[in-house]
């Protein structure tokens, strides 16, 4: 028997092998394609549907977070107006009359929620209010005593 005619069995049960195996890897391919466009789409839309015309936003300063020597400054910039929804999840946003150059992507924004009685928590300058009043404070208080012990006591 010649060498062809032995290899030709292995040679069909190998090649039936790769088109199933190739079949396989095409049906778990779209699978996977299917499963990925669907959560790209709800992140998608979750981004685009999030604010509406009108809107108060605080814009993210993504450069800002990156450098050390502004470490303690504030990282988000506003509040900025909706000024015109773009595809994508991308707005426009307008300052007072002023209409941003640039547009900013959904996921460098958040909601801005105005404080409603700022005069609260900002004391006025001049005013000398104590925050506590002497009437809050109670008067049958027996003082403390500390007393300190040395430190170079041989014990």
């Amino acid at each position: 028997m010649s060498k062809d005619l032995c290899l030709r069995p292995t040679i069909h049960k190998q090649t039936d092998l790769w088109n199933i195996l190739t079949e396989h890897s095409a049906t778990h391919i779209e699978h996977s394609q299917a499963q990925q466009k669907e959560r790209h789409n709800d992140k998608l839309s979750s981004v685009t549907n999030k604010f509406k015309i009108g809107n108060k936003v605080l814009l993210h300063k993504t450069k800002a977070e990156k450098q050390w020597s502004r470490k303690f400054e504030n990282k988000w910039d506003g509040p900025f107006f909706i000024y015109k929804v773009l595809g994508n999840g991308s707005y426009k946003l307008r300052l007072d009359d002023k209409i941003l150059a640039k547009v900013a992507h959904g996921d460098r924004l958040k909601h801005y929620y105005s404080r409603n009685n700022p005069e609260l928590l900002i004391p006025q300058i001049g005013t000398h209010s104590p925050l506590v009043s002497p009437e809050d404070i109670p008067r049958n208080l027996e003082p403390i005593v500390v007393i300190e012990q040395p430190s170079n006591l041989n014990t």
